[in-house]
């Protein structure tokens, strides 16, 4: 007679899936999508932000999506009686931040264990600045999880901070969207395409990318830069659109949101990929997760846990963050040597197959998830 198979431990994934399409969002529904044999995963979406440039904005909407995300939570508890919660903190910005107290505040106590994932960094430093009062509940609300997953061990360590029990830092992984290695001849085209995917705002390092591509072309370099993604306000997008010379406007792209096989064709028509980014709460960028599967050598910076994600001098180049000059001789580099763009985008495909599948993802996240089955 056989034994009967231990049934998997119950956990409540309390998070947002896409729309909108942001790298915490898009690793959320890739975590839900998986098979898992230890694991059983009920989803409570959070829905407080349709758009990018609506995140961490006030909205009277979002308190009633506060109010249902609560009583959804009570409502999965009685109905599915999962053991453990699991919640991404918000990135150091008040408003949500507070949304993450009145959120936990009001449920982490119905559950045997919390798991925190933090996919931004920086709120334990953050909530120093606090008044006492938010700081005093801070402190309460989210002390000593008992796991604590980081994407970066580069990045900040907030678990640490928080007195978390256990620690693991597992990276981002993603699907094979490529399918197979793109071979770039070293002479294909003229221009050198130079591809930018994020959320266009100061951070990101749009402007950085905007004047460094503007210096080369000054320079005389053959080159175009294509941006991917949705200007953060109007009044950024007239900022960055004034730093273009009217003599090159022909040489800088601004698709807006560009999703599924349309967007997959940009990274594979592109020869370099550029991610300047100093983003406060930047952690692991997914993006940089498809360059490399695409076969793209980087220019990106030293910065939280980039560095963590591409290899310095195989893959990538990496600049101090808001060097414009350093930018411009990183990408120079790539423009005049294509043979050095196609060696390094054979290590950044070689990098990704062995470090960031979503199958090494799924499989890393589920170890980690499923020792918390004492506590259940």
């Amino acid at each position: 007679m056989t034994k009967n198979r231990e049934l998997p431990l119950k956990i409540l994934i309390v998070g947002q899936t896409p729309p909108p399409f942001g790298g915490q969002a898009v690793m959320m529904q890739l975590l839900l999508d998986g098979e898992y044999e230890f694991i059983k995963l009920i989803h409570v979406r959070l829905n407080f932000s349709q758009e990018l440039d609506s995140a961490g904005k006030f909205k009277v909407a979002k308190m009633f999506e506060l109010a249902r995300v609560i009583g959804a939570i009570y409502l999965a508890k009685l109905k599915y009686r999962p053991h453990v919660l699991y919640y991404p903190p918000a990135g150091p910005q008040l408003l949500p931040i507070a949304r993450d107290l009145a959120i936990l505040g009001s449920t982490r106590w119905l559950f045997r264990a919390t798991v925190f994932h933090f996919h931004a960094s920086g709120i334990a430093e953050y909530a120093r600045t606090m008044n006492p009062l938010l700081r005093k509940l801070f402190a309460v609300v989210f002390a000593r999880p008992d796991l604590a997953i980081h994407i970066s061990s580069s990045a900040t360590r907030d678990g640490l901070s928080l007195g978390c029990k256990q620690e693991r830092i597992i990276a981002n992984g993603i699907p094979d969207s490529a399918g197979e290695s793109i071979v770039r001849p070293a002479a294909a085209h003229a221009t050198v395409k130079v591809l930018f995917v994020a959320v266009l705002c100061e951070g990101k390092g749009v402007l950085v990318a905007i004047q460094a591509v503007t210096d080369l072309l000054r320079a005389g370099a053959d080159i175009e830069l294509t941006c991917l993604g949705k200007w953060e306000s109007a009044e950024f997008q007239a900022r960055a659109l004034a730093l273009i010379d009217p003599a090159f406007a022909d040489r800088f792209n601004f698709p807006g949101v560009v999703i599924g096989e349309p967007k997959w064709d940009h990274y594979r028509n592109a020869d370099i990929f550029l991610f300047p980014s100093f983003f406060h709460s930047e952690t692991f960028p997914v993006v940089l997760l498809e360059a490399m599967c695409f076969s793209l050598p980087i220019v990106a910076t030293r910065w939280r846990g980039i560095p963590d994600a591409v290899e310095e001098g195989a893959c990538a180049i990496l600049c101090d963050p808001e060097d414009v000059g350093e930018c411009k001789d990183a990408l120079a580099q790539l423009v005049y040597e294509p043979c050095l763009r196609k060696r390094m985008g054979e290590k950044a495909r070689e990098r990704f197959l062995d470090k960031f599948t979503l199958e090494k993802h799924w499989q890393a996240m589920e170890t980690a998830l499923a020792q918390l089955k004492g506590q259940g």
